[in-house]
């Protein structure tokens, strides 16, 4: 069973507003996070220069030694993890802001389940 859901560009584009309030929130706290990480030179340096060197796997790079004051393996992957979800955030917002900019209030639209999810529509879990 396909089903479709017929809304207006208005009722998109308040749901986009709505779904882009939440995005917004949850970049705050990772840039409040990665703000935190900057504010440490120390780290900042550490990470980029283990950055610059190939991650091949345990075992592999023995000779290697880090300092003390060097972040850890873990810190650096979460780092990197972090970041990736800062970008994956801030396309999503870019991608919202486009729908929303450029569908006409009176437009009809066929919207799939994912869609409808996905462009922030509530669910109703009380439904008789």
């Amino acid at each position: 069973m396909h089903l479709v859901f017929r809304k207006t560009g208005k009722e998109i584009k308040a749901a986009l507003q709505h779904r882009r309030e939440q995005l917004q929130q949850r970049l705050a706290k990772r840039n409040q996070a990665l703000d935190a990480f900057l504010a440490d030179p120390k780290k900042v340096r550490s990470y980029l220069v283990r950055s610059s060197q190939p991650t091949y796997g345990h075992g592999t790079r023995a000779a290697t030694l880090y300092g003390q004051d060097d972040i850890s393996s873990e810190e650096k992957e979460e780092i990197a993890q972090l970041c990736q979800r800062i970008f994956e955030l801030e396309q999503e917002l870019y991608r919202l802001a486009a729908i929303a900019s450029h569908l006409p209030d009176d437009q009809t639209v066929e919207l799939s389940l994912d869609e409808l999810l996905g462009y922030g529509f509530e669910v109703n879990l009380a439904v008789e």
